[in-house]
């Protein structure tokens, strides 16, 4: 088994957001994304602890190369992080079929 070594940027945000920054890291450069609601508490308070109609956080998660974890991130901090309760991080991984995570 091979491993290859790749980024996992994740992005966790206000939901009417999140659907855009997921279009938005394929057209910078992301093979795929996960997207999915969550729940949590932090500095910009208790999110979901109730919800009705709909989530309003979610996660998006893309695994890339770093050049395109970079770009990510850039864009995600200039374009949200002013005006949205969002934050990004990125994390080490090692990944077995790594090729389906870079663009062909």
């Amino acid at each position: 088994m091979q491993l290859y070594p790749l980024k996992l940027v994740t992005v966790v945000g206000e939901a009417v957001i999140m659907e855009e920054v997921a279009k938005e890291g394929l057209e910078l450069g992301a093979t795929g994304f996960t997207l999915c609601e969550v729940v949590g508490k932090g500095s910009r308070s208790t999110r979901n602890v109730i919800v009705t109609g709909g989530a309003k956080t979610m996660k998006a998660e893309f695994v890339v190369p770093m050049d395109v974890a970079e770009r990510i991130l850039t864009h995600v901090s200039h374009h949200y992080f002013e005006h949205y309760a969002c934050i990004a991080w990125l994390t080490d991984v090692q990944v077995v079929r790594g090729l389906q995570y870079t663009a062909h």
